[in-house]
């Protein structure tokens, strides 16, 4: 060991070679290349900083496939609510049973309204026979003005008769004649018949005056019978609404009904979904909407199905954003502002799909993409 520590050792007086170089010689190379690294990085950034918020929107918007699976399925849920009074008295479906349109949901009881319904028949009954009544007496009053105006031309007759007795009996009083008991005779028989025909003619009159007021009656009775009749027509329906039917076919919600619950007008018991009649509903960018338009062809797919992918098409665009449909609109005009890219919605209707016919849940989620460049009736040519 000594020895070979020795052989190594330098010859005294010699100087001491070394191989390694400096250490400050070995990293000035290096710090270069990071100081070059860190400057390629900073004016990379810089540049994206600037070009990315200047085309970034116009890159999106021209791209001719748009996606987001911020998009779901929907449906037309029609939610179910008492239209009376009641108290239930049988459940006629179960939690998320199937039903077609017209199928009974449940039943309130009906006894008070069956006694409406009578008690209204009884009204229009009751305004029947007195519209018949005076009807009658319209009847009985015109036979009743036949027979006053009969009267008067029996009278003008008398009078006629009388006047020409008078005339006789004054031409033969002139030349001595007659007497004139008999000619004071003859004029008070015409004074007579011209008095009893203003009295007939007066009864006439009256007669047809009270025609009139029959007459308005008969209109006032018309009425009451309509008003009765509507009355029964509204007793009727309130009757039927204690039978609660399904108005689509579909599948319904769980139930808040139960049996002998007491249920007031506008109480929401149970909804219906129609599960043949689904659509998805996808909320893009407003950035994403420059090409996009009714008609244009979508690919879905659906999360609870992996690996299908369905056909669509656009059917239509919501009329504004869901920022402006919320209950507090955001306000732009005052304070701070951060400028958001907002969604719009859009409502696409899927092609028939038999392998998923009755399975499609409103709720699930959709990735969607709409194909700017195709139109659906072409690829459904294709």
């Amino acid at each position: 060991m000594s020895a070979a520590i020795a052989r190594l050792a330098p010859a005294e007086g010699q100087p001491k070679i070394t191989t390694n170089p400096a250490p400050a010689q070995r990293r000035k190379p290096r710090r270069a290349l990071i100081n070059l690294a860190r400057a390629s990085v900073l004016v990379g950034g810089v540049g994206l900083a600037i070009v990315i918020p200047l085309g970034w929107g116009h890159w999106v918007a021209g791209m001719t496939d748009q996606t987001t699976d911020n998009a779901y399925v929907r449906a037309d849920t029609t939610p179910i609510s008492t239209q009376v009074n009641g108290r239930i008295k049988r459940l006629a479906v179960a939690d998320f049973q199937t039903v077609k349109a017209g199928d009974p949901l449940f039943e309130i009881d009906d006894a008070e309204y069956v006694a409406r319904v009578s008690q209204a028949e009884a009204g229009v009954a009751a305004a029947e026979a007195a519209l018949r009544n005076l009807e009658s007496r319209i009847e009985l009053q015109r036979l009743t003005i036949t027979q006053a105006e009969s009267g008067i031309a029996a009278i003008l007759a008398d009078r006629d008769r009388a006047s020409q007795e008078r005339g006789r009996q004054e031409a033969l009083t002139r030349d001595g004649w007659t007497t004139a008991q008999r000619l004071e005779l003859a004029v008070a028989d015409t004074k007579r018949f011209d008095a009893r025909l203003r009295e007939k003619e007066a009864e006439v009159a009256v007669q047809r005056q009270q025609l009139e007021v029959l007459s308005t009656q008969e209109q006032q009775a018309r009425a009451e019978q309509e008003g009765r009749r509507a009355a029964l027509d509204l007793a009727r329906i309130e009757l039927g609404n204690t039978r609660i039917v399904a108005p689509v076919a579909g599948a319904v919600s769980a139930s808040a009904a139960r049996e002998g619950q007491y249920v007031r007008t506008g109480t929401q018991l149970i909804s219906v979904v129609p599960l043949q009649q689904v659509h998805v509903i996808a909320n893009y960018k407003e950035t994403q909407l420059s090409r996009v338009r009714p008609g244009q062809l979508v690919s879905l797919k659906i999360d609870t199905f992996p690996g299908l992918e369905l056909k669509g098409r656009v059917e239509r665009l919501s009329p504004a954003s869901g920022a402006e449909f919320s209950l507090l609109p955001a306000d732009n005009a005052t304070g701070n502002f951060t400028k958001v890219a907002q969604r719009i919605a859009v409502r696409i209707a899927l092609d028939p799909a038999p392998e998923l016919q009755g399975l499609l849940r409103p709720g699930m989620s959709v990735v969607t993409t709409i194909h700017t460049d195709r139109q659906a009736t072409d690829a459904a040519a294709h």
